[in-house]
């Protein structure tokens, strides 16, 4: 199975689709990561580092770094986000795609998906020689996809549960740690206690110990 994971900045990744990651790398899974922006202008971390590092943990094979203005896709030239998201399906050629809710609070965040959908048509259009996509899940990403409070939007609905180990959740936890700042103090949704407790919870709905939870928005198949 290849996964590829399609993320506004850096740290967006692990904290939505992490431990999934994990298993599938642990399970001899190709996962890709494809992140829009490389740096923030709120963040002095080395981010590029911690790509690699993060990365590392979590078993990534190759990772499509942009260079998207982080906080500014709004104003970036949408067809350019589209075509960097298609060079990247037409190289790993995902079965998976995983990328944010479109309505997470973080504009970018939204962008990325909308962008990342239409990317999603590629295998359909038949102007290149590619495996159609089988499915496409949107991740919760804590601070983000939980704090869209706007009830006139369709808010993260999880139908998809990704059964995880303690191990999974214990490396999503370290991959996020590389980036400085960005696992806070409890209860923040990125604190580690946070973090683990929804996975327990998640677990829960699902009816298994740990789990990530998703939402479908398109399958192939039965």
């Amino acid at each position: 199975m290849r996964y590829l994971i399609v993320a506004a900045h850096p740290d967006d990744e692990a904290l939505g689709a992490g431990a999934t990651m994990h298993k599938a790398a642990k399970n001899g899974d190709e996962v890709y990561v494809c992140l829009l922006s490389h740096w923030s202008p709120t963040r002095d971390d080395n981010l590029e580092e911690g790509i690699a590092s993060s990365h590392a943990i979590l078993g990534v094979k190759k990772s499509y770094v942009g260079d998207f203005g982080c906080m500014r896709f709004k104003d970036e030239d949408h067809h350019a986000i589209v075509r960097f998201i298609e060079a990247a399906i037409k190289d790993c050629q995902p079965e998976v795609l995983i990328t944010h809710h479109p309505v997470d609070v973080h504009v970018d965040h939204g962008i990325t998906s909308e962008c990342c959908l239409e990317a999603a048509k590629l295998p359909m259009r038949q102007i290149c020689k590619i495996k159609p996509i089988k499915s496409i899940l949107f991740m919760e990403v804590p601070s983000s996809t939980d704090w869209n409070i706007n009830s006139s939007s369709n808010c993260f609905r999880p139908n998809v549960f990704m059964d995880v180990s303690q191990e999974d959740i214990h490396e999503k936890i370290n991959a996020i740690s590389v980036y400085k700042d960005v696992i806070r103090k409890a209860p923040h949704p990125r604190s580690s206690s946070v973090l683990a407790s929804m996975a327990v919870c998640r677990g829960s709905q699902a009816g298994t110990e740990y789990a990530e939870a998703f939402q479908l928005a398109f399958r192939l198949g039965v």
